[in-house]
């Protein structure tokens, strides 16, 4: 299916070379590191207080990071890339440090991680597009930026890996709210380390945002994919993925823990999210320097690995002897990872490829209302799932869905473009 290339050859390589890549990348390893501390330490609290209705929490989320996916542009456009990322990180600082003097003053609650998560979902839309604009102004180069993006994708899924186990160690010795804490140093170190880099990311600064309307922006992205034969599976999967993954992972997975199902709390919550950026990281680093021969069979063997990781984590809490129950979920972690790795790198090309730069980014936008929806959808199935069936058997139906969906979308390939 594919070749590698060697090893002293891989492309990150040549990229850190680069100071201006080095600065940026520095500043979007503590950015993602702090925010994997504060999404692991707010559902950790958010179940504490209120158990499967803390589905509450990212139902807001996604409804946020909706709405202002849909509407950051006309915020961001025109502005200095550099000054809204700086800006962004202050906020986001300032945010996670209110939520912990209020730990230790009028007292936390779920409407308080409410708001302060739907605050920094908003924050997470508007820094998101401006990283973006940053990218070609580093690597402008087709092979370069290429490789950029790959890198920052890996480093967003390797800084889970640093937050679980910041999480992990700061829980041993410390309340969990100070993983609150340690999530607005966080931003601070970020916003300092984009400030460092001086004026190397300033440029020509993007034309006013159009004035169309939410629905005519969406309907673009629409009438794009219609056009592109194979588009559409590739967003309805994506949707199923996003969407299972919010109720069997990012809120089966803590509720089980936290209700005592598999011995660990949350170090072993610390431990599956650890692996699964494992798995998803060094499947990156391998494919980013392969040549793949099927793409969609690829992307969608990413899918189905995805589904079936997801399904043997709820399994291994059902079947497994409690002594190794902990380390069979995080197996499955793992899997889910690789899985989700192979199917972000071949979805993102395929676009590319296929449409010219405005059409692509208008189904971009299109993709992000669709994940942000779906996952806002299996979210607000929560809290009746898990009262009416075990979490871990809800756990194994959402890997079962996916799995299907993406056997579905295997066969769907379309003909190569010419």
């Amino acid at each position: 299916m594919a070749r590698a290339g060697g090893l002293g050859s891989h492309p990150y390589i040549g990229l850190f070379r680069d100071r201006g890549v080095r600065t940026l990348w520095a500043g979007q390893a503590l950015s993602d590191a702090g925010s994997e501390l504060y999404r692991l330490g707010a559902i950790w609290l958010a179940v504490g207080f209120a158990g499967a209705d803390a589905a509450w929490l990212p139902i807001a989320q996604s409804a946020a990071a909706l709405a202002f996916a849909l509407g950051a542009g006309a915020v961001v456009d025109g502005l200095s890339a550099r000054k809204v990322m700086i800006w962004a990180d202050l906020t986001r600082a300032a945010v996670s440090g209110a939520v912990v003097v209020a730990a230790f003053t009028i007292g936390l609650s779920l409407p308080i991680l409410i708001a302060a998560g739907v605050l920094l979902a908003a924050i997470q839309a508007v820094f998101d597009p401006a990283l973006q604009g940053v990218v070609p102004r580093l690597a402008p180069e087709p092979h370069r930026l290429r490789a950029l993006n790959g890198l920052f994708d890996v480093t967003g899924r390797l800084a889970v890996i640093t937050g679980a186990g910041l999480a992990a160690a700061i829980a041993a010795v410390a309340p969990t709210i100070h993983l609150l804490t340690a999530n607005a140093a966080s931003f601070l170190a970020s916003a300092g380390s984009i400030a460092a880099a001086g004026h190397r990311f300033e440029g020509e600064t993007a034309p006013a945002a159009s004035a169309a309307t939410v629905l005519q922006r969406i309907a673009r992205g629409w009438r794009a994919a219609r056009a592109t034969p194979g588009a559409r599976t590739i967003l309805a999967t994506a949707g199923v993925s996003y969407g299972t993954r919010s109720l069997g992972f990012a809120l089966g997975v803590p509720l089980l823990l936290a209700q005592g199902g598999v011995a660990g709390g949350l170090p072993t919550l610390a431990l599956i999210m650890a692996t699964q950026a494992i798995g998803d990281g060094a499947t990156n680093l391998l494919t980013v320097t392969w040549r793949i021969r099927n793409p969609w069979r690829f992307l969608f063997v990413g899918y189905v690995l995805r589904g079936l990781g997801l399904a043997a984590i709820g399994a291994a809490a059902l079947f497994a002897p409690p002594a190794v129950a902990p380390a069979a979920m995080a197996a499955g972690g793992f899997v889910l990872g690789v899985g989700g790795s192979m199917a972000f790198l071949q979805m993102m090309p395929f676009f590319q490829t296929r449409m010219d730069v405005t059409d692509a980014t208008a189904v971009f936008r299109l993709r992000y209302a669709i994940l942000s929806g779906a996952t806002m959808l299996g979210a607000l199935c929560a809290p009746a799932a898990f009262r009416l069936w075990p979490v871990a058997w809800v756990i194994v139906a959402c890997g079962a869905a996916l799995t299907l969906a993406a056997l579905w979308g295997l066969r769907r390939a379309p003909p190569e473009p010419a």
